[in-house]
């Protein structure tokens, strides 16, 4: 037997269990146990579970609906697959469904991993998370197996009045009880209880604490992600679109930087119309050590959380959504502004294409063709704000 760590960021358990995946190897036996599952972290794993299943694997889900981490969307999913999932719930409020487990056995070998890790995007990639990782040699650690597996076994095979096998009927019920949010509702949970939102009064010190760049999940393929639900979301407006007295720009990670052409400023010459866009272009830009951005997937994912819908008037694949932005230009607060962002699917074929763009909207674009801002940098921060999830930040040095 070997025992071992992983300890993320630095290393995604997501990956790990990619790893297992992408072996020629079937597991007879494979079960996730999981408080929270996010549709996103099912579709991308998807093909290559089913293909498990359809070479012999018995598949089976214990998932936990507590706390609004599951949603709707992803009991649907589960239960078009050919697999057993059971959604474990206790009604005593205090006690909380919060494990995750995940286990692949085969005849001659088997991985185990307990952890901190939910079946989410956060908790198999972007996550403080820890686990630790045992590997079996089967029939030699058969007995050891054994041995740690038995505690478990309330999980990986669960029974009881707190366990229900996942049925239509079971799905409609806790939607009719209000217990089972959409995936939208549950991803803003997340979303807000990963970052701790809380509004401040504005005699608050500033945090003791800086913002660190984390590797992104992988993108997932343009046909799945037409899976995700497309529910309407309100576009937020405006919190201050004049600007205002020179202040100092929130702090943030550093996610993309660029000088800004003349196209991008919106200073083209006479006689032409300007298309007031910034092209997100790789920039030379390395979102880690070494590690350049691949332009034709990185800002599609960096936004991905957001509502897009299909573009009217362009491209049939064409998409766009809309981001809050607050926005400073050589020192000066121009506020919070509601920026679209376009992206052509189709565009992340080559890695010399730049198929997203940021938009400066007719609102805002005099303003920039004003300010002259051929060969400034443009900065993009990701940051933790009460009204706004990014920060451009636009310099002469």
């Amino acid at each position: 037997m070997d025992i071992s760590t992983v300890s993320q960021p630095e290393t995604q358990l997501g990956n790990e269990i990619d790893g297992l995946l992408n072996e020629d190897v079937v597991y007879p036996r494979i079960v996730f146990v999981s408080a929270f599952v996010a549709l996103r972290t099912i579709l991308r794993l998807r093909e290559r579970l089913l293909a498990q299943v359809e070479a012999g694997a018995n598949l089976r889900f214990t998932v936990g609906i507590d706390l609004g981490g599951t949603s709707r969307e992803v009991l649907e999913e589960l239960l078009r697959w050919d697999c057993e999932t059971f959604v474990f719930h206790n009604t005593i409020p205090r006690a909380t469904f919060h494990p995750k487990v995940y286990l692949f056995e085969s005849a001659t070998k088997a991985t185990l991993f307990v952890g901190s890790n939910n079946l989410t995007d956060g908790g198999f990639y972007t996550n403080y998370e820890a686990a630790a990782r045992y590997k079996f040699e089967l029939p030699v650690d058969a007995a050891e197996y054994k041995r740690l597996l038995r505690p478990l076994e309330s999980l990986l095979d669960p029974q009881g009045v707190a366990v229900q096998r996942l049925d239509a009927g079971l799905i409609a019920a806790l939607v009719a009880r209000g217990e089972l949010p959409s995936e939208v509702e549950a991803r803003q949970n997340r979303r807000d209880q990963a970052r701790g939102r809380v509004r401040v009064n504005g005699g608050a010190p500033s945090s003791p604490f800086a913002a660190v760049a984390v590797p992104l999940p992988p993108l997932l393929p343009h046909d799945v992600r037409r899976e995700e639900p497309a529910e309407p979301e309100k576009r937020q407006p405006e919190v201050n679109g004049n600007q205002t007295a020179e202040a100092e720009p929130p702090e943030g990670t550093l996610v993309w930087r660029k000088q800004l052409t003349k196209s991008d400023a919106s200073t083209v010459g006479p006689g032409t119309h300007p298309e007031a866009l910034v092209v997100l272009t790789q920039a030379n830009f390395e979102s880690q050590p070494g590690q350049p951005i691949d332009q034709t997937t990185y800002f599609r994912n960096l936004f991905r959380d957001f509502h897009w819908e299909p573009e009217p008037g362009k491209h049939a694949d064409q998409e766009h959504t809309f981001v809050r932005f607050r926005v400073f230009i050589r020192g000066q607060d121009y506020g919070v502004r509601n920026l679209e962002i376009s992206h052509k699917p189709s565009g992340e074929a080559g890695q010399r294409n730049s198929p997203t763009s940021l938009r400066w909207g007719g609102e805002f674009n005099p303003i920039i063709r004003s300010l002259n801002l051929t060969g400034a940098v443009f900065s993009l921060y990701e940051i933790a704000d009460n009204d706004a999830d990014f920060l451009i930040n636009i310099s002469d040095t």
